[in-house]
């Protein structure tokens, strides 16, 4: 464990962590270059079939993997050394990335290069959250987990606001080529700056198969009544919350407006969740944080009911904002998930709950592209998806509440 329990809780005691100062650019160079990736792909689709399904099919990309690759490949981030997981899925992911600028590539196969290297996010993600607290220990783990939540929002809004002027600029396959690069430059990070520790399994004698692995991380996530209800809530209400990012593009066609504007719709959430984030880690105390969390999942969802209206661009923007705003209770329960996760388990637990949350979210997206093919109205579409997010996040919140109950008593 490192020594940073004993060195102050702000930000210039966070950098004061030489591990830290090369495992945050290499966050933040990887979350960018995704999202600059996005609205690559998003318009090379639509450009060259039209389709809103399969423009909704290749954004997901990012995310449906997870499906498989999280609980399956989760627990690698348990059984190898958690650096050299890092590093082998950032270059894993350069490499095919970099594959889709080859001229005259179909692009059934680029959807498919891009939904297998993004099979490696799910065990990348899962060694590096449950490295954090091995780098990071006590008060300070919190902060540093905080800014990373909020870098990644930052670099939707950096990412995809430039995302639409650099494809206008450059084209779809530079940004994507630039998208490569930066995981490349993350190997380089990680690889050269982050201690190699030993993995968490390496010493056992009797080390489980990688099968029995993978079911004791299901079990042991779903057998916990808190972990279970955090994670259905923060599922539910991300796979619908964030389901209009899959159709930003076309519905900013729709709207009278083109690829600029769709980036900034991308961005929009992002805004909302940075201040979020900051409010619920750093300003409003844990009392009245712990009871916000429940109505803002509500009001993630909740205010997409405004398309119902058909709303202007302008009005368009602050809805999304808003809902990014409502989405941020994600963001105090990702460190609350992680520390109460023993140690020896957190790369698989946190492999079932990506999994979830990006599968859940592609599985959003698809719903989206797909509602906006066959009503033919966007709008429509994005009314409806928050119709049925309010819903089963109220749900979801219920049952969450009822377990902390439960656990408080026990």
């Amino acid at each position: 464990m490192s020594d940073t329990g004993s060195r102050g809780t702000s930000y210039r005691g966070l950098f004061a962590v030489r591990e830290f100062r090369f495992l945050y650019p290499a966050i933040a160079l990887s979350h960018l270059g995704n999202q600059l990736a996005a609205v690559a792909v998003s318009v090379l689709v639509f450009d060259r079939t039209g389709s809103k399904l399969l423009t909704a099919v290749a954004y997901a990309s990012a995310w449906l993997p997870a499906l498989l690759g999280g609980p399956l490949l989760g627990p690698l981030a348990d059984r190898f050394r958690r650096r050299t997981v890092m590093v082998t899925c950032d270059l894993f992911r350069a490499a095919l990335i970099g594959s889709l600028v080859i001229p005259g590539m179909p692009l059934w196969l680029a959807i498919a290069l891009l939904y297998l290297a993004h099979l490696a996010t799910p065990p990348a993600t899962a060694s590096r959250s449950a490295m954090l607290p091995e780098i990071l220990s006590g008060d300070i783990y919190i902060l540093g987990s905080g800014l990373n939540i909020v870098t990644f929002q930052v670099s939707q809004i950096l990412g995809f606001a430039a995302g639409g002027i650099a494809v206008t600029l450059v084209g779809a396959k530079t940004t994507l080529l630039i998208n490569a690069c930066t995981y490349l430059l993350s190997a380089i990070l990680v690889r050269y700056g982050i201690k190699q520790r030993p993995a968490p399994q390496l010493a056992s004698v009797d080390r489980p198969s990688y099968l029995k692995d993978l079911s004791a991380g299901v079990r042991y996530v779903f057998g916990d009544g808190w972990l279970r209800g955090c994670l259905l809530l923060v599922w539910l209400s991300s796979a619908f919350a964030y389901a209009p990012e899959a159709i930003a593009y076309p519905y900013a066609r729709e709207l009278g407006h083109a690829t600029a504007a769709a980036g900034l719709m991308l961005a929009a959430p992002a805004v909302g969740h940075v201040v979020g984030t900051v409010l619920l880690t750093r300003i409003i105390k844990p009392g009245l944080r712990d009871r916000l969390l429940v109505p803002l999942a509500v009001l993630a969802c909740a205010v997409l009911m405004v398309a119902f209206f058909s709303p202007p661009y302008p009005v368009v923007l602050v809805m999304l904002c808003v809902g990014g705003f409502g989405a941020s209770f994600a963001s105090p329960l990702n460190a609350m998930f992680v520390r109460r996760v023993s140690d020896d388990y957190r790369g698989r637990a946190n492999g079932v709950a990506i999994a979830g949350l990006t599968a859940g979210q592609g599985l959003g997206f698809l719903l989206a592209g797909a509602l906006g093919s066959v009503l033919g109205n966007l709008a429509l579409t994005i009314g409806i998806c928050g119709l049925a997010g309010t819903v089963a996040s109220l749900v979801a919140g219920t049952v969450w509440r009822r377990s902390m109950a439960r656990s408080t008593q026990a």
